[in-house]
C-alpha cells in the first residue's frame, strides 16, 4: 500500500482567495470615480439654463437691433436709383478722409467742406429749447417720403421740384400738418447734375427767373426755400439777389444749407428783408446709426446752449430708423421740434421786444 504524502494546499488556497479579499477596495475605487464624475457634471454650467454674460459691445448690438431691422426692411423694399442726385454733405476735415473722397469711384458727391462754426450768441428764447429739423431730398421715393411724413414731430420737408413724387408727397405732408419748402437745386463746385429746375451761373437773368418761378410753382403749399447743393451759386452775389428778390415778392423765407463757408445767402436775405436761417448740423453725412446719433445729440446740445438749432437730414433708411426711435424720447431733453416759420416768428418777436437784442442769424 502506497503511502500518500500529505499535500499542503494552504498556498494555493491563499492565491485563489486573494481576489475575493481585494474586491471591496476595487468597488470603493469605482464608486469614488462615479461620485467624482457626478460632481464634475454638477459643477459644469448648464448653457441652456444660464445665458452667458454680455459685455458692452453685446448690449449695444442688442439695443440697436430694432433700428437695424427697420433699416433692412426699407432697404429691401426700396432700391437705390443710380440717377438720384446725392446731396452735398457737411464737413470732413481729416486729410485721410478728404483723400478717400477724392479717390472714390463715386463722383456724384461734392468734396468735403470746412466745419461751420456753431459759436453764435444765444437767443433770448423761452425756457424750452427749439430744434428746427429739416428733411431734404423729398420727391424721389414714395416709401421713404411717407415714412418721413409719419415721424412724430413737426419736421419741415424740403421737396425737390419736378421729381416723380414731389407733388403727391407735398400734398400728403400738408394733409399731415407738416411744413413744406422748395429744395431748389443750385449749381455746385463739383459739377453734380442738378436735373430739371437747376439754377446756375451760366443762366441769364430772364432764364434764371423763369427756372426759379417754375420750380416754385411745381411744389404746392411751400412757405420757403432752401438750397439743394449750391456750393457755387450761394457764393455768388448777383444770382442770390435774384433769388431773394423773388422770395420777397412771394413772402417766402430762405434757409441756407451752408454747403460752402463762402455763402452770401444769409447776408443777401438780410439785405432784401427776407426772413432766413442757416443750417448748423448735418445729421447724416455719415449714414450709420452711431454717426447720426452723435450729430443729433450735437444738435440737441446746441439748442440747449443757445436756445435753438437748425439740423438737416435726408430720408435715408438709417436716418429714418434713428429718428423713429429718438424723436419720441426728445421730450426728456426739454427740446421741441418746430417748423422753420415758427422759429423765425419767435426770433423776430424776441428781436422786436428787446432794444438790445442779441444778434442772430435771422433778420
Amino acid at each position: 500500500m502506497t503511502n500518500k504524502v500529505p499535500v499542503d494546499n494552504s498556498s494555493s488556497r491563499t492565491k485563489r482567495s486573494q481576489p475575493l479579499s481585494t474586491a471591496p477596495g476595487t468597488l470603493n475605487l469605482l464608486l469614488g470615480g462615479i461620485v467624482l464624475v457626478m460632481l464634475a457634471l454638477l459643477l459644469v454650467p448648464d448653457s441652456k439654463s444660464e445665458p452667458p454674460m454680455l459685455n458692452t459691445t453685446d448690449m449695444t448690438a442688442i439695443a440697436d437691433e430694432p433700428v437695424a431691422l427697420a433699416t433692412e426692411l426699407v432697404a429691401a423694399t426700396e432700391p437705390v436709383s443710380a440717377t438720384e442726385p446725392v446731396s452735398e454733405a457737411e464737413t470732413v476735415t481729416s486729410a485721410e478722409t478728404v483723400a478717400q473722397a477724392a479717390s472714390s469711384t463715386d463722383n456724384s458727391t461734392e468734396p468735403p467742406i470746412p466745419v461751420i462754426s456753431t459759436e453764435e450768441p444765444a437767443a433770448n428764447l423761452p425756457p424750452t429749447a427749439k430744434l428746427v429739423l429739416i428733411l431734404d431730398d423729398i420727391g424721389y421715393s414714395v416709401e421713404a417720403g411717407l415714412r418721413a411724413i409719419n415721424l412724430p414731430s413737426q419736421i419741415t420737408f424740403a421737396v425737390i421740384p419736378h421729381t416723380p413724387h414731389g407733388k403727391a408727397l407735398a400734398e400728403a405732408a400738408h394733409q399731415a400738418g407738416r411744413e413744406l419748402m422748395l429744395h431748389a437745386p443750385m449749381s455746385n463746385l463739383s459739377g453734380m447734375d442738378l436735373g430739371e429746375g437747376g439754377l446756375t451761373l451760366q443762366q441769364s437773368e430772364d432764364e434764371f427767373m423763369k427756372v426759379l418761378a417754375a420750380a416754385l410753382a411745381d411744389i404746392p403749399y411751400i412757405k420757403g426755400v432752401n438750397n439743394h447743393t449750391g456750393s457755387e451759386l450761394t457764393a455768388a452775389v448777383q444770382p442770390m439777389q435774384w433769388v431773394m428778390q423773388e422770395l420777397k415778392k412771394r413772402d417766402l423765407y430762405f434757409v441756407d444749407s451752408m454747403t460752402t463757408p463762402d455763402s452770401v445767402a444769409g447776408a443777401t436775405a438780410e439785405q432784401f428783408r427776407v426772413p432766413s436761417l442757416r443750417r448748423h448740423i448735418f445729421l447724416d453725412h455719415i449714414q450709420t446709426t452711431e454717426a447720426i446719433d452723435i450729430e443729433f445729440k450735437r444738435a440737441i446740445a446746441l439748442a440747449q446752449q443757445r436756445g435753438y438749432a437748425v439740423a438737416i437730414g435726408h430720408p435715408y433708411p438709417e436716418t429714418l430708423a434713428y429718428l423713429e426711435t429718438a424723436l419720441p424720447m426728445l421730450a426728456e431733453s426739454k427740446v421741441d421740434i418746430v417748423p422753420v416759420s415758427v422759429m423765425l416768428e419767435q426770433l423776430q418777436i424776441v428781436e422786436r421786444s428787446s432794444e438790445t437784442a442779441a444778434p442772430t442769424d435771422a433778420w
